[in-house]
């Protein structure tokens, strides 16, 4: 076990504001791994779902996470489409999906994607486990108290052959330091956020399953095999450029 490297009030949240709800009395401790710089706390080693569902995911959940119901699975699904290839191409799996709307969106759209989520909803075919090629987990991993357990069943589900993960996690690279410690706003136990992430972290994550870790924007990872960082660097391109395609096409319509 690391040092400890900053505590912060349980009530902490993604919030400006950091406490709207104040201060709870509850301290919970940070640690930061010296090799890969991995922020994790132990605090909710052990919880069982009915605990999470209680104390973390609970009815005022929303006001610290107003997003999470709708905005962020419609966001989502709009980045991941500005993304992927062609439809016939992939079969999708939308790993810690939430409420499912995200793959909703995705099928509506004429993706075949499906969702799994052990607190929320799943909708995964038998004859389809295994044999994903695709796997967006889109603000998961900072959730989770064991990433590797995490990345295992994500791998689990997917296929032995090519395949794309794409995370979205804030990193702290240049943002969190000695100096600052936790002041960062993503450090937020109240949200759930319990594993923060540097990009070393994240490719010695996803090298434990011989994955190759691609760094796309502070928010925007992956993790493939079979894929060079040209290829999906390239794929991202092409997308957005297909995107903005369309929207001038949109806008020379109505006009």
């Amino acid at each position: 076990m690391s040092a400890p490297f900053d505590v912060v009030d349980f009530q902490k949240s993604c919030d400006h504001r950091l406490y709207p709800a104040g201060i709870s009395g509850i301290p919970v401790i940070y640690h930061r791994c010296p090799s890969c710089a991995f922020i994790f706390t132990r605090f909710f080693d052990g919880f069982t779902p009915s605990q999470w569902a209680r104390h973390v995911y609970n009815a005022d959940y929303v006001r610290v996470d107003p997003d999470y119901v709708d905005v962020r699975p419609r966001v989502n699904a709009r980045e991941l489409q500005s993304f992927l290839p062609r439809k016939k191409d992939v079969l999708g799996l939308d790993f810690g999906g939430g409420n499912g709307l995200t793959a909703a969106l995705m099928r509506d759209a004429g993706w075949a994607f499906e969702s799994l989520d052990p607190f929320g909803h799943s909708n995964v075919s038998a004859h389809h486990a295994g044999h994903f090629n695709f796997c967006s987990a889109m603000e998961v991993l900072e959730h989770t108290p064991d990433p590797v357990a995490a990345l295992e069943s994500i791998v689990g589900m997917c296929t032995a052959q090519r395949l794309i993960v794409f995370i979205g996690t804030a990193v702290h690279d240049g943002v969190v330091s000695d100096a600052t410690r936790l002041a960062w706003w993503y450090a937020a136990p109240r949200n759930g956020h319990i594993s923060l992430f540097s990009r070393a972290a994240l490719a010695r994550l996803g090298a434990a399953f011989g994955l190759q870790y691609t760094s796309i924007t502070r928010g925007t990872h992956l993790l493939t095999r079979g894929v060079s960082p040209w290829a999906a660097k390239a794929m991202l391109l092409r997308g957005k450029l297909l995107v903005q395609a369309r929207s001038a096409l949109d806008r020379r319509r109505t006009a």
